[in-house]
């Protein structure tokens, strides 16, 4: 199959890290210039109405007219001023003429603006039209308050704001208060703005575009050492090292290779010894079948006496054949989960009573000896056929590997909540740097000795997998030439 080609980390990274620069950049752009325009005249329109309304609320007061009401007056309006606003008042007098003054200089024009004298020092043609637009508006639509924006139909950048409110009070009786104030220098302000963001943009992109380069590099740097180093351990290096010295995670991710590395390497060493043993044990007993068969042939045929012992060694060696498949068999069973286990609560002292029974024969012909204490009523719930072959291996291995005395101890006890099983002989024991690989498969002690008990090689890795299908502590305690302890410790339960 094709492999599908990818893009590499360090472009990608670089690319996403420009990409959301530009992103920033551009949403930037939108606010600042797109919708700068409808939220400068929203917060424009929402000044000009809250000074509009503080004007509106002093003027409209019932408190007698004095030096501190016109002080409160002013200086609401130079506050007004000095923020770009411009405030009137529009009435009508007793000659019936319409009167605009602005609140600060006092200065009145007539209803004419062409007629009025010094009229381009207070108002102007412009706002005259707005304030006259915005009197009758709400004369027509008998509102007591209008805000808006007026905009000039050949340059919209001179459009003005108006705020218009009604006046009723003992110095002006039904007269208008109009604020005014513009936009004329929002366009010099936005060519400002746009200056300053593209210069700002394009400074930006450059970093962007550097200082995503550099953390791509960095970061991708070591993935990419690690990668060329597991190529090198694919070809056989043993010796390489994964390095990650550069982030936490990256340093703990070659943590994780490198212990991932000594495992796959120990068990490539493990499976080289299976490979080893299996076929020694497999080649052994067909040799001798084929041996013994061809003796039958050629030479003890006729011999009933011999013939029947070169059989008994061809039905030995056949024995240990299948004995062999079935523990390998039962091994990958239990390793891979595909035997369910059935348990049930059982007679933990009759179980291992039956167990040193099935040694009984074996022990008075060869001159060993089994004690047992083994208290009685100690139930457990557990498979009963696999605990079973539990019992049976750890003897056996006990047996095996016992001293000259020839003497084994099988105890099981109550010990608090728990009920504790114990295998004790009095052989060489084992090193403390070997006590975790005799679970392994096909371990072999390094001091090699005639076993009275036949075995495969496989019995305590079998062991270890049932015991831990069971979630069930166990172990080996060991001291060189005093002997060994392998012990299974159980919750006890009611028995039924």
């Amino acid at each position: 199959m094709k492999n599908k080609k990818l893009a590499k980390l360090r472009y990608n990274m670089w690319f996403y890290f420009i990409f959301f620069a530009i992103i920033i950049i551009a949403i930037i752009w939108i606010f600042q210039i797109l919708l700068f325009d409808s939220i400068y005249q929203n917060r424009k329109q929402t000044s000009l109405s809250n000074k509009g309304k503080q004007l509106t609320q002093l003027l409209n007061t019932d408190e007698p007219i004095n030096d501190q009401l016109i002080n409160n007056w002013l200086k609401c309006v130079v506050e007004a001023n000095e923020a770009g606003m411009f405030s009137y008042l529009s009435y009508t007098n007793e000659k019936g003429e319409q009167v605009i003054e602005t609140i600060y200089s006092g200065f009145i024009t007539s209803s004419n603006p062409s007629n009025s004298v010094n009229l381009s020092t207070t108002i102007n043609e412009k706002d005259y039209n707005a304030i006259i637009n915005a009197v009758n508006r709400l004369e027509i639509e008998k509102n007591n308050e209008v805000c808006y924006r007026l905009d000039d139909e050949e340059r919209a950048e001179d459009s003005i704001y108006v705020y218009a409110s009604t006046v009723n009070n003992a110095l002006i009786s039904d007269g208008f208060l109009i604020v005014i104030t513009s936009q004329t220098d929002l366009l010099n302000t936005i060519d400002v703005i746009q200056t300053q963001l593209l210069v700002v943009s394009v400074f930006v992109i450059c970093i962007a575009f550097f200082l995503a380069w550099y953390l791509s590099t960095k970061l991708s740097k070591p993935i990419i050492e690690m990668s060329q180093t597991a190529k090198k351990w694919a070809h056989g290096d043993e010796n390489v090292s994964f390095v990650g010295d550069s982030y936490q995670e990256l340093s703990e991710l070659a943590d994780t290779l490198n212990y991932a590395k000594d495992g796959i390497s120990q068990t490539g060493l493990l499976q080289r010894d299976l490979l080893a043993n299996v076929s020694h044990d497999l080649k052994t007993p067909l040799t001798m079948i084929r041996a013994y068969a061809e003796m039958i042939r050629d030479l003890s045929g006729d011999i009933k006496v011999k013939r029947d012992a070169h059989t008994q060694v061809i039905i030995d060696e056949s024995d240990r054949l299948t004995m062999l498949v079935n523990d390998i068999l039962d091994l990958s069973k239990l390793q891979n989960k595909v035997d369910e286990m059935e348990v049930a609560t059982i007679n933990f002292s009759e179980l291992c009573n039956r167990v040193l029974h099935r040694f009984s024969d074996f022990a008075e012909r060869s001159g060993y000896k089994i004690e047992k204490d083994i208290e009685e009523n100690l139930f457990v719930c557990c498979d009963e056929k696999k605990i079973e072959q539990v019992i049976y291996n750890l003897v056996g291995n006990s047996i095996n590997y016992t001293g000259e005395d020839k003497t084994i101890l099988v105890k099981a006890s109550r010990q608090g909540e728990f009920i504790m099983f114990e295998s004790i002989d009095s052989g060489k024991g084992i090193s403390k740097d070997k006590i975790d690989t005799i679970w392994e498969k096909y371990y072999r002690f390094a001091d090699t000795h005639q076993r009275p008990i036949k075995g495969t090689g496989l019995g305590l890795s079998i062991v270890k997998s049932i015991l831990q299908a069971h979630n069930l502590k166990f172990g080996v305690i060991s001291k060189k030439n005093v002997g060994s302890n392998f012990f299974i410790q159980f919750k006890e339960v009611k028995g039924e």
